[in-house]
């Protein structure tokens, strides 16, 4: 076959897939309206601390490039912000960029459960082929140790095994939640930079499971 014929078929396909890529993750990002007004019809207001959080991963298409993600994260944020009970979230990538999700703390467990009902897991597996993860942790303190933008180089932690003593001095260091699943102890902490996250948990031995989200976006009504 023609040199010039093949190369012209591989650029209309990449071409095919990144318009695919938009269709999926703008349908991704879709907050569909019934979920907002059956939590308006059905929970009280809200309390302002933060009591759990949960984390969610996602199978990320291969040909959803980052950029695209991101700009998907952004545009989702007035909806996001509109949820009852969802106080902070962090937009997030897994480090080996496989999945991506959101790091959500709430006022209440019935406003997270509310929200991750059973047709959020119908259209995860209806958009991408995968069931979607969603783990739940609570929450024993939350603080916001210095002040940041709702967008930047982020990195989020989420460090199982045993409850750690962070100085809130850390270099760093944006926000920590200490968490508790079951028995186990550990914290959610959110980090300037992937550098200063790495440095502080590879000295922190026998911290037992650290898990990095790159995390791009951010919203947070308790700032």
């Amino acid at each position: 076959m023609d040199k010039t014929i093949i190369m012209n078929s591989f650029r209309i396909a990449r071409k095919y897939m990144a318009l695919v890529g938009i269709a999926v993750m703008t349908m991704a990002f879709q907050v569909a309206p019934y979920s907002i007004s059956n939590h308006q019809n059905s929970l009280s207001m809200s309390q302002t601390n933060p009591t759990v959080v949960t984390i969610t991963y996602v199978k990320k298409p291969w040909y959803a490039w980052r950029s695209l993600v991101v700009k998907k994260f952004k545009e989702s944020i007035p909806e996001y912000e509109a949820i009852p009970g969802l106080l902070q979230k962090n937009y997030h990538f897994t480090e080996n960029d496989g999945k991506f999700g959101g790091i959500y703390l709430w006022a209440s467990e019935a406003e997270a459960k509310a929200w991750f009902n059973p047709k959020w897991f119908e259209r995860v597996i209806k958009t991408y082929g995968e069931a979607g993860v969603v783990d739940y942790y609570q929450i024993i303190q939350s603080t916001t140790i210095a002040k940041h933008e709702l967008t930047g180089d982020y990195w989020s932690v989420l460090q199982l095994g045993k409850a750690l003593s962070i100085p809130e001095s850390t270099p760093g260091l944006l926000r920590i939640t200490q968490i508790k699943s079951k028995e186990q102890l550990g914290s959610v902490t959110l980090w300037k930079s992937k550098e200063e996250a790495k440095q502080y948990f590879s000295q922190q031995k026998g911290a037992g499971q650290i898990s990095y989200f790159d995390t791009p976006v951010l919203i947070d009504k308790l700032k």
